[in-house]
């Protein structure tokens, strides 16, 4: 596939998000444009498509895959849509998907995709932008280092007051507040802290336990779980919308601590802060500064150059499946009141061991 052509997209779902991938192929031009768009809302398809220079806008996604020459597409859509929207955008001939996070619902459907995409011989990414920026690299390198020994804990947090001005039987209300969408804390917040202690983790995970709260909604408004790794590592997440503003990230190791204190959307330059306490009760802190980025269009960088056979994805799908996993069990931990084991498949299992990169730098203990 030749470098020099800007890639041709196509967006799935004309909503909030979709703005930020749209401003992010803008500021890429020779990387890849929007080509097309589609939205069930035919107004909101034909004005995306005028700001963000489409040839084209649909209300059937399926019809625009078939009739558009598409290198890629992006599924910027509801939780809940996913594993059908997969299967159908496969189906009429799609091969290369950013899908939005969350990924799913269920491992169940996780493994459904997966199971689709290797049939297909195709390549699906789960939008965690995060995942790209400069601030997260560093990190991942600072540990696979291994000047700060292997991590004992991952600390995770993703929260923003909801006041709830909406009634529960409206039925505009954002999809973040209705249940069958996938709303609630796990799919929209908590679902960025699982994945982040899945990566710094090092392994696969065997146990967790949470505690929830139901909001007016009949969503899980709060969820502060445990995850329990089998390389010893522990994951704490904690993810609310009843309390104010926290998007911190924390890797706690033998010789020492690195700390994000906003992780997930960082809005400029952010100082990755670490202490060390070669004296007993005598941290010493220090820190690495990190210039700002745009996380969306570092994801599109990565999954062109994917696209072009020139380089490999920032997020495996296995690890995305993974966390799926842990999700379902933190939400079925909450609402039954106990811990639960999580069960991967066997085949799961073993494409974990040998795809995720962070799983061959970092070794268990």
């Amino acid at each position: 596939m030749s470098t020099s052509v800007p890639l041709r997209l196509g967006m799935v779902g004309c909503g909030g998000i979709s703005h930020a991938h749209g401003n992010a192929a803008k500021k890429a031009p020779r990387t890849a444009r929007f080509a097309a768009c589609c939205d069930v809302r035919e107004d909101a398809a034909r004005n995306w498509a005028a700001q963000y220079g489409c040839e084209r806008s649909y209300t059937d996604y399926e019809e625009m895959i078939r009739k558009e020459s598409l290198d890629g597409l992006y599924l910027a859509t509801w939780p809940n849509q996913h594993r059908e929207q997969v299967e159908r955008c496969l189906a009429a001939g799609a091969r290369n998907i950013l899908c939005e996070k969350a990924l799913t619902l269920t491992g169940q459907e996780a493994v459904a995709i997966w199971e689709m995409v290797a049939a297909r011989n195709a390549f699906l990414m789960e939008g965690f932008m995060y995942r790209h920026h400069p601030a997260i690299r560093k990190i991942e390198r600072l540990l696979a280092s291994g000047e700060l020994g292997p991590a004992d804990n991952v600390r995770a947090a993703f929260s923003a007051f909801d006041p709830e001005h909406e009634s529960p039987t409206d039925p505009n209300r954002n999809w973040r507040q209705r249940r069958e969408c996938g709303g609630g804390v796990p799919y929209d917040f908590a679902c960025y802290a699982v994945n982040a202690c899945g990566r710094f983790a090092g392994g696969l995970p065997v146990r967790a336990f949470a505690l929830g709260t139901l909001g007016k909604y009949e969503t899980l408004s709060r969820l502060h779980g445990i995850i329990e790794y089998a390389n010893g590592c522990v994951g704490i997440i904690e993810s609310s919308k009843r309390t104010s503003f926290s998007q911190e990230l924390q890797v706690s190791c033998a010789d020492g601590i690195l700390n994000l204190p906003i992780a997930w959307t960082i809005p400029g330059d952010v100082t990755i802060r670490e202490t060390r306490s070669p004296v007993w009760s005598h941290p010493l802190h220090s820190g690495y500064a990190v210039a700002a980025a745009d996380s969306y269009q570092l994801q599109l960088e990565n999954f062109a150059d994917v696209i072009r056979g020139q380089g490999t994805p920032v997020l495996p799908l296995v690890q995305s499946v993974v966390n799926t996993f842990v999700l379902e069990a933190l939400v079925s931990s909450a609402l039954e009141k106990r811990a639960v084991e999580i069960e991967l498949p066997t085949g799961i299992r073993q494409a974990f061991v040998v795809e995720s990169a962070f799983t061959k730098l970092v070794p268990a203990r």
